[in-house]
């Protein structure tokens, strides 16, 4: 599979003349740092389907002051997702440019994506008065994500607060500062929210509510910024629908029995039971994958939700196999397990 990260990668690493040389070393750790991400295993998660969402905050800021450069690496930023990748060079985002002030610090959801597996959001923060970002070490948002039937389908927010809906859409939560722009007050802030399930509904009418700026500091130092930011997220246009591929099994004499294999825009979801408790969840963690018809693999992160019951254990994933990869069959196959073809429906 083309890798179209890394030929971006390598062309805005030969733009020397935009970069200023110590920017450009700084710079080139981050770059690392973030190729790292591509490529490395990433630390197991297993998520039961009781579990409440979880967070995690990954400050990879590095002071810029080029905003060419600013602009080319915000392209690259995918949570290391090959899935979303492959549907952010696919065009699959939708620009906001939604914008509220408060509290002399102005917030813009400057573009998303969705679908019923994953939503990103991109967030930048100006503050009026930059001194509060010297030594600072990350910047997180308390918000929530409500759809226009009223449903809130994200909730970052503390155990201080309570929620206003039933958390029952996602199984985990990824944010990132990806650059820093300290010296003139800006911030950039990610979210990823993922839905094991492939139950993320539609974000048609659907409003970010900003409760607080949290600007953390050294030595577990915290400055927590109470405010009002509604930022109204744009309806999906055509253009950025993408579209869904569904895949069943072709032989249903299996031990893997396969219920749902629907592909979307930024990930293939999964739900699949094996005729077997297994009380081990490593045995199946990164032990996931799917081969499409010119032999290339789709493997698991690791990141799955687990039921047992009736003697069966049923899995929840998303694999980084899209509905933009066009293939008319699939081989699931759960390594040490078994294995089971899947056709386009």
């Amino acid at each position: 599979m083309k890798n179209d990260f890394e030929k971006d990668l390598g062309q805005i690493m030969n733009k020397e003349k935009e970069i200023p040389v110590t920017v450009r070393q700084a710079f080139d750790q981050s770059y690392e740092s973030i190729r790292a991400k591509t490529k490395k295993k990433k630390v197991q998660f297993i998520w039961k389907r009781a579990a409440a969402a979880a967070c995690a905050l990954i400050a990879t800021g590095v002071v810029l002051s080029n905003e060419h450069v600013m602009a080319g690496i915000n392209g690259f930023l995918h949570f290391g997702d090959k899935g979303i990748e492959q549907a952010v060079n696919n065009g699959f985002t939708q620009e906001d440019h939604s914008t509220a002030a408060d509290q002399n610090i102005t917030i813009t959801l400057d573009r998303h994506f969705s679908d019923h597996n994953k939503i990103g959001l991109y967030f930048k923060l100006s503050f009026e008065d930059a001194s509060i970002l010297k030594n600072v070490k990350a910047v997180s948002m308390d918000y929530r994500l409500k759809n226009g039937d009223g449903e809130y389908i994200d909730e970052n927010i503390p155990d201080t607060k309570p929620l206003k809906g039933n958390n029952q859409y996602l199984s985990s939560s990824e944010h990132q500062n990806s650059l820093q722009d300290v010296k003139s007050g800006n911030i950039q802030y990610e979210v990823l929210a993922t839905s094991n399930d492939g139950m993320l509904p539609d974000l048609k009418g659907a409003v970010v509510e900003v409760e607080s700026v949290n600007v953390f500091y050294d030595k577990e130092k915290l400055k927590k910024i109470n405010g009002s930011w509604d930022l109204q997220v744009t309806e999906k246009n055509k253009e950025t629908s993408g579209k869904t591929v569904q895949y069943v099994m072709k032989d249903a004499v299996s031990n893997i029995l396969v219920s749902k294999a629907e592909a979307n825009p930024t990930s293939l979801n999964l739900i699949f039971s094996l005729n077997k408790v297994y009380e081990d969840e490593n045995v199946i963690a990164d032990h996931i994958k799917v081969i499409d018809e010119d032999g290339d693999e789709f493997a698991s992160d690791g990141s799955f939700s687990m039921d047992r019951k009736k003697n069966k254990t049923i899995i929840y994933a998303n694999l980084p196999f899209t509905s933009y990869n066009d293939s008319s069959k699939l081989t699931l196959v759960i390594e040490g397990i078994g294995e089971v073809e899947l056709v386009k429906k």
